[in-house]
């Protein structure tokens, strides 16, 4: 029986790839440049990446799966609390608080190494968790903070 579902990967790929070549051009651009947070948006795409396969992976179960896929459906919004419609790549700080978020609930509701075995990133998971939870609040202000962790469920005061 296979652990997971798959998905084509040239579709799994094709979409990273135009999500992190876009932040690439605006991190390029003068306003990327002088966004004190450019370098925890380029982990973005590797954190939408690793809710698609988490999604995916029947290993995990079937309520966190739906949950993710939920966080998933925010991150394809155009219009959530800091929309990138408006504000450009600046809006997707909320979308990747969310994703940060509902990855560090995977870790403490599935056997971590499930949730590790799907990370692509440049850095380990754990540490890229800390790093961009250690400036969440600053990033989208105390209010939308506090939000983002009702909708995953987390607590308020919790910053990893």
């Amino acid at each position: 029986m296979a652990t997971t579902t798959e998905i084509e990967p040239a579709r799994l790929d094709d979409f990273y790839q135009r999500l992190r070549a876009r932040l690439h051009r605006w991190l390029g651009s003068k306003e990327g440049r002088a966004y004190r947070y450019a370098d925890h948006l380029l982990v973005f795409p590797d954190f939408v990446h690793l809710m698609i396969r988490l999604v995916l992976d029947r290993r995990v179960p079937m309520e966190l799966r739906t949950q993710t896929a939920a966080v998933l459906a925010y991150v394809t919004l155009p219009f959530d609390l800091v929309p990138e419609g408006l504000l450009g790549p600046v809006g997707f700080a909320d979308d990747l608080l969310l994703v940060v978020l509902m990855t560090r609930r995977l870790l403490t509701m599935v056997p971590p190494e499930i949730v590790l075995s799907h990370w692509a990133g440049p850095e380990g998971l754990i540490s890229t968790l800390r790093n961009v939870l250690e400036v969440a609040e600053e990033m989208v202000g105390s209010r939308v903070w506090r939000r983002l962790q009702k909708i995953v469920g987390g607590d308020s005061d919790e910053h990893g």
